[in-house]
């Protein structure tokens, strides 16, 4: 029963009138309630084998009573006999009322189907059926297996029998498929658009326990979960309290032991791992739960706003819930259960409420700015450690404090962040660097005149400078303090280092290089003796020369000689 009743709209429960109102009776009255069925009506069926008609009233009286607070409260309860054929032509009627009842399929959303049978045609191959919870498909689209996540394309498919070219929301279909065996889908498996559903092992939800349940469901007790036409073992891990009560209602993550796939809104069912007794039901509202150990202590909080709220609200809470990983587009559709349209309203909503941020244009990637907060408490901290050890520093480069983010944002989405936390005051730029807005470089006159002396004794050398140990040596430098002098100069752009014990200033290089095109437009290349000849220096600094130029992919080597590479375009 459970494998096919995900794609109700509306039911028909019968009673035999002669027996009255059975075990099952009430377990499937509870499933469908739970699965929140939108309408249906009753039937005492076999009013021919009751003699006295009081018992049928009697069996309505009883089941009246059964319906009370359930879906079906209010709704017709007709008596026939199949045999006699009394009140058929009334069920008839009925019937024809009720696709009034019920509301438009959710057509705008992504196609998606349970399956529920698989099966072979002589000469027509797998054929699965099931019927089409949301969206459309067509004859020959491809669509996503999952949770398995393969590739399969729809041959040909079939409503009640007939051949159609599509078919949609609500309706009971047959889809034949190519490229994939029988043995390889099966029951539980779902078809639908591709980034339409999240897999998971685990699912936050709202599970509401049967009031004729005999004992309170304590934490960690194993069940099985029916989500769509699939079953799959799991246990429960209340978020609130230690036992759920017979009757009520809590947050609850359930903790599964095979992959399933759900967005939010999705109902389940969940019974009792042995005996199989129906324990109770509910709905998915986070299908694939951040594992942030942060938000811990405030998820019950968060999974109520977003069971409760309205879409602004939910849709908020799916950002926040997040965390620093965000969400992109396709993927918020799926967790707040809006369709593109929607999605598209609320997000905009959002933004120009400045609750969230898009880092990402391209696949829509959003993050809550309280966790862009987050990130920028985290990047203050490594920028004031930053200015304590470099104090007469401006600050960092983009690259250099980027870099701290790297494991988990694209560079695009480094430079979208940095810039918004420039623009609410966190951070302050001065051309190619960002500080601390209260930084102030410390340059004492003292080390402006030492420094001032050592880009003065570099020059002098001309293409052939001292080398660190000299250079030190006629500063009156130690080794920590010349070396926290250099690294400074070549981070602010005043001295170019070109190996671990040789630096050049800025013009130098440039003059270099200069020489070095003008050669490479008379000689296809060099090697490390012209090159020294040219500028009439040692083969060591040739040679760290020609290096560094490799590095910056100024020139290439091949064997003993370099060819020009990107100098040859510093003339344009």
């Amino acid at each position: 029963m459970l494998a096919g009743v995900a794609g109700l709209d509306a039911v028909l429960l019968v009673v035999a009138a002669d027996e009255g109102v059975m075990p099952q009776t009430r377990e499937h009255l509870n499933i469908c309630n739970l699965l929140k069925i939108q309408t249906g009506l009753v039937v005492l069926t076999r009013i021919d084998l009751v003699e006295e008609e009081e018992m049928v009233e009697l069996c309505r009286e009883e089941v009246s009573e059964l319906l009370k607070g359930t879906f079906l409260e209010g709704a017709p309860i007709l008596s026939v006999s199949p045999v006699t054929g009394e009140g058929m032509d009334e069920l008839c009627k009925t019937l024809s009322k009720l696709p009034k009842q019920i509301q438009h399929p959710a057509t705008e959303k992504p196609f998606r189907l349970h399956v529920d049978r698989s099966f072979t045609l002589k000469g027509f191959g797998t054929v699965v059926t099931g019927t089409v919870l949301s969206g459309t498909v067509r004859q020959d689209e491809e669509i996503l297996q999952y949770p398995q996540r393969r590739n399969v394309r729809i041959r040909g498919l079939q409503n009640h029998g007939q051949e159609v070219k599509e078919i949609n929301a609500g309706q009971r279909s047959a889809l034949n498929l190519a490229g994939i065996a029988k043995e390889k889908i099966r029951r539980g498996d779902q078809l639908a658009h591709p980034e339409s559903l999240l897999n998971s092992y685990l699912l936050n939800v709202l599970l509401t326990l049967l009031e004729d349940v005999l004992a309170p469901l304590k934490n960690r007790t194993r069940v099985r979960v029916h989500l769509g036409s699939k079953v799959v073992f799991g246990r429960i891990a209340l978020l609130e309290g230690e036992t759920l009560s017979p009757g009520k209602t809590a947050l609850v993550q359930l903790r599964l032991e095979s992959l399933v796939s759900g967005s939010y809104g999705d109902r389940f069912i969940v019974r009792s791992y042995s005996p199989m007794i129906t324990l109770g039901g509910g709905m998915v509202i986070d299908p694939s739960p951040s594992k942030s150990r942060r938000l811990k202590h405030e998820l019950t909080e968060r999974l109520e706003r977003l069971h409760v709220g309205d879409e602004n609200i939910r849709s908020e809470e799916v950002i926040y819930l997040q965390s620093v990983r965000g969400v992109t587009e396709s993927e918020f559709m799926i967790r707040t259960g809006l369709s593109s349209r929607q999605s598209g309203k609320a997000l905009q909503l959002l933004q120009s409420q400045q609750k969230v941020l898009c880092v990402e244009s391209l696949t829509g990637r959003y993050l809550h700015v309280e966790h862009i907060v987050r990130i920028g408490k985290f990047l203050s901290k490594v920028l004031e450690q930053h200015h304590k050890k470099f104090p007469d520093r401006d600050g960092m480069t983009r690259s250099e404090l980027g870099g701290k983010l790297s494991l988990i944002f694209t560079e695009k989405e480094v430079e979208k962040l940095l810039r918004y936390l420039v623009k609410v005051g966190l951070f302050t730029q001065n051309d190619h660097y960002i500080s601390l807005a209260e930084h102030q470089p410390e340059a004492s006159q003292s080390r402006e005149d030492i420094l001032a002396r050592c880009l003065e004794l570099i020059r002098s050398g001309g293409f052939q400078p001292l080398r660190r140990t000299h250079l030190l040596q006629e500063l009156g430098l130690n080794e920590k303090d010349g070396m926290t002098l250099l690294k400074s100069a070549a981070h602010s752009k005043r001295l170019v280092r070109v190996a671990e014990d040789l630096h050049y200033i800025p013009e130098q290089i440039a003059s270099i290089i200069e020489s070095l095109r003008f050669y490479f437009s008379e000689n296809p290349n060099i090697t490390v003796i012209q090159f020294k000849e040219l500028l009439n220096i040692s083969r060591k600094h040739a040679i760290d020369l020609l290096e560094y130029f490799d590095s910056q992919q100024l020139t290439i080597r091949e064997d003993n000689h370099r060819i020009p590479a990107r100098i040859t375009a510093l003339n344009n």
